[in-house]
């Protein structure tokens, strides 16, 4: 890898602390402390993200050349405290301040979508600012499943016109862009502007039989039912409800040998709706529903032990490690037919993709998985779409940008 021939101090700015954010932070600090320590690196986020991601903070910790800085309780709770374009333009201003009191020379916004109104009318960046895009949706029309409404061709629209605001801005060093598709759409915005697909980044793990066995007992699932795992934070908007509604519609003794796996922490708001759903839909069918309402850290295990990973996301725009995380460990995955999801779903092979809005389709989908897990899977592009987006692959994109 080229080497700088004078010292460059990188700032990477992320103000949000849940999901992959650490991960990728975690990836690149990796990665940096395995190359001369050419380049400073700084890493900007909130202080939420100092007491959820240990293994980052750990990393970081008294090294010479690499910073880990918290932005103040009080400047955290004035972002709380605002949304939208108010928000998009305050937490501009503090990636402008702190990049003038590290004095770097690039910055990497982790998070871009949010950023565009503010780099675009904002006030002026003091170096050069790259981004990680991760919501186009104006390619979308290309996607054989995709029918727009209105709104959402007006959305498209007002997306394109932004986007191109912010590539003629002088600041703007480099687009990375999380997806394949959307790369020459958003090239045709600005041709002489640098854009670069970004790799979403996994580093598949193996985890030992008896732990998976152990894992299952400890959970009280027979091993004479199927596991349908759904993962994440769990809300409305994973589909949840019509998981619930599809399994009241599934023949009984297919009910009778699954069990619904739900992990992740519930959504404060949608707590006592969900319990009072899976309390009615056990007591009205023989499905076996287990619920780990938390933050799990090591997600392998969860997805070795199932046999269907679901998907079910209520019209979500963009990617989602959910199907990578199935594909590495080798399981067919029931999703969303809707936009990049459901298009990679399809082109790789990696279960069914369905209309998620419909009830009635998944029952459908799970029954047919149910008499035949591989259908529509195929390991080998399974294994290729893996191959792809190896955590390796996704941070020599980035360092080879800026020659950490």
């Amino acid at each position: 890898m080229p080497q700088l021939s004078k010292p460059n101090h990188v700032m990477l700015f992320d103000l949000l602390s849940g999901g992959h954010h650490g991960t990728y932070l975690q990836y690149l600090v990796q990665a940096w402390l395995k190359q001369p320590f050419s380049t400073e690196l700084t890493l900007v986020v909130a202080p939420k993200f100092l007491e959820v991601h240990h293994t980052v903070v750990a990393l970081t910790q008294n090294h010479p050349r690499i910073n880990l800085q918290s932005i103040t309780a009080l400047e955290a709770a004035q972002c709380e405290q605002t949304a939208g374009i108010k928000r998009s333009f305050l937490e501009w201003r503090l990636l402008c301040q702190y990049a003038e009191e590290t004095q770097a020379t690039q910055a990497l916004l982790m998070y871009f979508d949010s950023f565009q109104m503010a780099i675009a009318f904002g006030q002026p960046a003091p170096c050069p600012v790259s981004g990680i895009y991760f919501r186009p949706t104006f390619h979308y029309t290309q996607f054989r499943h995709y029918h727009p409404m209105i709104k959402d061709r007006i959305r498209q629209i007002r997306q394109k016109l932004l986007l191109a605001l912010v590539l003629r801005r002088a600041q703007f060093d480099r687009l990375f862009c999380l997806d394949p598709y959307a790369i020459d759409q958003i090239q045709s915005l600005q041709p002489t502007a640098k854009i670069q697909h970004l790799p979403d980044p996994i580093e598949p793990q193996t985890t030992d039989s008896i732990e998976i066995t152990t894992l299952r007992k400890q959970l009280g699932i027979s091993e004479s039912r199927k596991i349908l795992l759904l993962f994440g934070f769990l809300d409305q908007r994973k589909g949840i409800y019509q998981i619930l509604r599809a399994i009241k519609q599934l023949d009984p003794d297919i009910a009778r040998s699954l069990c619904l796996l739900l992990v992740g922490q519930v959504d404060p708001k949608e707590q006592t709706s969900l319990m009072t759903t899976i309390q009615t839909i056990e007591k009205q069918t023989p499905v076996q529903i287990v619920l780990q309402d938390q933050f799990v850290k090591e997600t392998f295990p969860y997805f070795q032990l199932a046999d269907i990973v679901l998907a079910p996301y209520q019209r979500h725009v963009g990617m989602s490690g959910i199907l990578l995380q199935a594909a590495a460990v080798n399981k067919p995955i029931l999703s969303s037919n809707y936009g990049l999801m459901g298009e990679l779903v399809e082109r790789y092979q990696l279960g069914e993709a369905i209309d998620s809005e419909d009830p009635s389709e998944i029952a459908v989908a799970l029954e047919r998985m149910w008499l035949d897990p591989t259908h529509h899977y195929d390991a080998t592009k399974a294994k290729a779409f893996v191959n792809q987006n190896l955590a390796a692959h996704f941070v020599n994109t980035i360092m080879d940008h800026f020659t950490l």
